[in-house]
Parts: C-alpha cells; sequence; structure tokens
C-alpha cells in the first residue's frame, strides 16, 4: 500500500503490543480515527491530521476546550491596539489534532467503497464512509470556503516580509516621536 501525502485514511483497531508502548507509534484510542495524510518519514511513521469529527466525544471536547484557551491566552497577550484592528476571522483560532503512527495501522479510504478494516466497529465504518462521502467536495477548498464564495474576499494573510516591513514601520515611527 503506497499512503502518501493528502490521503483520506483510517486507523486500524487492534491491541496494543510491548512494541507500541516502546515506540509510542500506537494507542488503543488510535483505532477508528478518520484524517489525512500530512507527512510520511523514511522510516514508516505517517503524521495524520485526524478529522476532528471522529474523536471521541470527550477527546473532542478536551482538544475544543484546549483550543478556546489557548486562543484567550493568544488574544490577552495582544496590545488592545492590535486586537482591535483583527477581523473576526483573524481572532479565530483552529488548533488540528494530528498523531505520528506507523504506515502499517493505516488503511486508504476510497470513494468509491468502504474501507477494509480489521477489528473495526460499524460505527467506525459508517464514520470513515461519512467522511468519503465529502471528500471529493473538499478537495481544493478551504474549510472556511464554500463553493460559492470566492478566495478575493477573504482578507490576505500577511506573509512574514510583510510582518516585517510593518514592524519596521511602527519602531520608526515610534523612535521619531520620542
Amino acid at each position: 500500500m503506497a499512503i502518501k501525502t493528502g490521503d483520506q485514511v483510517i486507523v486500524v483497531k487492534r491491541e496494543v503490543t510491548a512494541e507500541d508502548q516502546k515506540s509510542g507509534l500506537y494507542y488503543a484510542y488510535f483505532g477508528g480515527l478518520t484524517g489525512r495524510v500530512d507527512r510520511v518519514y523514511p522510516d514508516g511513521s505517517v503524521c495524520v491530521d485526524v478529522d476532528l469529527e471522529s474523536l471521541s466525544e470527550e477527546a473532542r471536547a478536551r482538544h475544543f476546550a484546549i483550543q478556546e484557551s489557548e486562543q484567550q491566552r493568544w488574544l490577552e497577550s495582544l496590545s488592545d491596539d492590535v486586537r482591535s484592528r483583527l477581523t473576526p476571522e483573524q481572532k479565530q483560532l483552529k488548533m488540528s489534532y494530528r498523531i505520528l503512527v506507523a504506515k502499517e495501522d493505516l488503511r486508504l479510504v476510497s470513494p468509491d467503497k468502504s474501507p477494509k478494516v480489521e477489528g473495526s466497529s460499524s460505527e467506525g465504518t459508517a464514520r470513515a464512509k461519512r467522511e468519503t462521502k465529502t471528500q471529493p467536495v473538499q478537495q481544493g477548498m478551504r474549510e472556511t470556503e464554500s463553493k460559492t464564495e470566492p478566495r478575493s474576499n477573504k482578507p490576505r494573510r500577511l506573509s512574514e516580509a510583510d510582518l516585517s516591513a510593518a514592524e519596521e514601520a511602527y519602531l520608526r515611527s515610534r523612535r521619531v516621536g520620542h
């Protein structure tokens, strides 16, 4: 099986072995999670960006609580002036949920057939089917975009060079004022 970046995958449900405990590449709660391959490493490990819908209710709630906490911490670290200039979209913080697993523990999920996963529950299979039904629509689109909304209407994200230039201009204006 040739897994590559961008593939939709599901993690196989199986028992945790002593080797898993040493490597840290598989935990019992990984089984049944779906997501997209973010990166494939030469050692056979794969980074998967997990679909938040495939997490258990408890894990999803904890993830969103941490996300909210980090967003508040980040916003509070900004000055009032900077915070007031941010658009509502810029104030949002979306944290991904990524796991590192062995390539052997992944199965491709294709849109035309259900995943063949040993030991998977009907809930995990149903969840994988739901994910594959939406896959063609999501390709080439960011999560915040809709089909009717052109990208040009979104505020442009500043590059590192733009941010550096703005910071330099701000610092120069502060020096002139003193």
